[in-house]
């Protein structure tokens, strides 16, 4: 029997898709893997950024060493949650067949907010969009019907019905018990503790506030950047999670 392929989510930072990875992780029929191309992006001896270089580089975080590590056969399908970017050295026609891909968007306002909180120093490549979005088109480009889009504001305030048809366009069972947990730590989010520290308190999907930040300078230029990419996304969302778009 072929074992299904993983499921991918692919997202931008601050953009929920933790607590949406926290709802697999419930589940005991797949096994989760949390951001194992941001070791390759950051730790690995092909890593593409400097943020982290006092780290000694690991081989075992190589690109190719950390997708062989996903695609072993397991008892349990997996589903990855990761950024798009962190995987740029690989993301093409060839990679995108590998995965179920599945993307969850928010509107940049807030993910450039709250990214500029956690590092001020932030890139524009760590926003993420850009590559989300080339990484969208390999993906449509390979499997039209199977891309799905979840826009991160509308699931929280509707995580039932969302993660409801995400389950049903993937052909997974829904499990509505998945939704809620009690407040414990994520061995596997250690590494990046101090950034879901809510969602490992958390018990259920929270509601986020809709309430908008003043972005100056060099966030609005970052906004302004995302933009573009985020409503290309946007436009695509499954029914019942798509923002409303502004006409071109």
């Amino acid at each position: 029997m072929t074992q299904s392929r993983p499921i991918a989510l692919w997202a931008v930072p601050r953009s929920i898709s933790t607590a949406f990875e926290r709802v697999f992780v419930e589940r005991d029929d797949f096994e989760v893997f949390h951001e194992p191309f941001g070791d390759s992006y950051y730790y690995s001896e092909e890593r593409a950024s400097s943020r982290y270089s006092e780290v000694e580089p690991k081989a075992e975080y190589n690109y190719q060493n950390v997708l062989a590590s996903i695609l072993e056969p397991r008892e349990k399908r997996v589903f990855v949650k990761d950024m798009a970017y962190h995987a740029d050295g690989l993301i093409g026609s060839e990679f995108v067949t590998r995965f179920v891909n599945t993307f969850i968007i928010r509107d940049p306002k807030y993910v450039i907010a709250s990214l500029h909180r956690m590092w001020p120093d932030f890139t524009l490549e760590e926003t993420g969009f850009e590559h989300l979005y080339h990484l969208f088109r390999y993906a449509t480009e390979a499997d039209p019907e199977g891309v799905v889009v979840v826009d991160a504001m509308t699931f929280s305030e509707n995580p039932v019905g969302i993660l409801a048809a995400y389950c049903e366009h993937l052909n997974i069972p829904f499990r509505p018990d998945s939704l809620t947990w009690e407040s414990t730590e994520v061995p596997e989010w250690e590494r990046w503790d101090e950034w879901h520290e809510k969602a490992q308190h958390s018990t259920s999907i929270e509601k986020a506030k809709r309430k908008d930040p003043i972005l100056q300078g060099r966030l609005q230029d970052a906004y302004d950047y995302c933009l573009p990419y985020y409503y290309q996304l946007a436009a695509k969302a499954i029914p019942g999670t798509a923002p409303r778009v502004p006409p071109p």
